[in-house]
């Protein structure tokens, strides 16, 4: 009697190789475009796309950041200026600007694919004598679009009368549009506001910078385009940050987010001229952390720390990366 052969159905196969393709890093599915035409529109396809970055945030691995400050795109010839600043990455999109005569210009583009976006609408405030801008880059999923948010604190004029300016831009639309609602703030962050679910959120100082001045979270739901303030803890300690939410925007949900020991960082209990600072953490525990020391050669070190088992690593990163 004859064996007969079970043969996989088309439909089972091609979702076989979706799901096998899914699991690749970017640059080895880019390699796979070339080898089969089917796959090079598979990878261009929506679908996939999500449920590539969806695979991909679920990897639990902090060792293989990369450091990106100041990128140069002057070697690429749709960019005609040679340095953008960082404002933002997102699902392996990133975000840049650069101050222009006009105004700020803003690009994105994907480091993997190499593909960079065309010229965007030019990003403008009222005119004034000074001016201090905080920009944020995020993704809005009702929407399936990205968006940047820009805030400026203008001072009109030497009586220190000030303008706080409020506008965001979606990717693929031809302007700016100006948000209204955005409270009136004296002092703004120096770093650009932090993504996380559907919102960018940043510190910032009501009223005039004092040792009694009120420091609120600022954050900006990128699909309904408002904004509320979140009210840290009333036993916060301005010098230790490093804190977190249980439930996101709930002001009762906070809880201290890090506690280690110097000893366990090798490094000396309040060493002179030296600064930790945290940058991220993974679900299994583990913090990736920054440490510079202001010495002749300025040190910077990276530390990855597990509050776990109280393990280590540090390396040393070049002090030109920063410059």
């Amino acid at each position: 009697m004859r064996s007969e052969k079970k043969s996989c159905s088309p439909l089972l196969y091609d979702e076989l190789i979706k799901e096998i393709l899914s699991r690749l890093p970017v640059k080895t599915l880019i390699q796979f475009k070339c080898v089969y035409k089917g796959w090079n529109s598979l990878m261009s396809d929506p679908y996939f796309i999500k449920l590539h970055l969806n695979k991909s945030a679920t990897k639990d691995d902090l060792e293989h950041l990369q450091l990106m400050k100041n990128v140069c795109l002057g070697s690429i010839p749709e960019i005609h200026m040679e340095s953008y600043h960082l404002v933002g990455s997102c699902n392996g999109l990133h975000c840049g600007v650069s101050e222009i005569p006009e105004g700020y210009r803003v690009c994105f583009w994907n480091k993997e694919t190499r593909v960079i976006s065309r010229q965007l609408p030019t990003l403008s405030f009222s005119p004034g004598i000074g001016r201090r801008t905080m920009l944020g880059f995020g993704y809005d999923p009702s929407s399936d679009k990205y968006k940047v948010v820009a805030i400026a604190l203008t001072m009109l004029s030497l009586d220190v009368s000030q303008k706080t300016e409020m506008k965001v831009y979606s990717a693929g639309d031809s302007s700016w549009r100006n948000l209204k609602g955005f409270p009136v703030l004296w002092t703004l962050p120096k770093v650009g506001g932090v993504y996380l679910s559907g919102t960018l959120n940043c510190v910032v100082i009501k009223g005039k910078e004092t040792i009694h001045s009120e420091i609120v979270i600022i954050s900006v739901d990128l699909e309904k385009e408002t904004c509320r303030s979140l009210f840290l803890p009333d036993d916060f300690c301005f010098v230790d940050t490093n804190i977190g939410m249980r439930k996101f925007g709930d002001d009762k949900s906070w809880i201290q987010l890090i506690n280690f020991s110097y000893l366990h960082l090798n490094i000396r209990p309040y060493e002179e001229k030296s600064m930790i600072l945290p940058l991220c953490m993974s679900n299994n525990g583990d913090f990736f952390m920054q440490k510079f020391t202001r010495n002749a050669n300025d040190e910077y070190q990276t530390i990855l720390y597990n509050q776990g088992d109280g393990k280590s690593q540090v390396s040393v990163i070049s002090s030109d990366s920063f410059r």
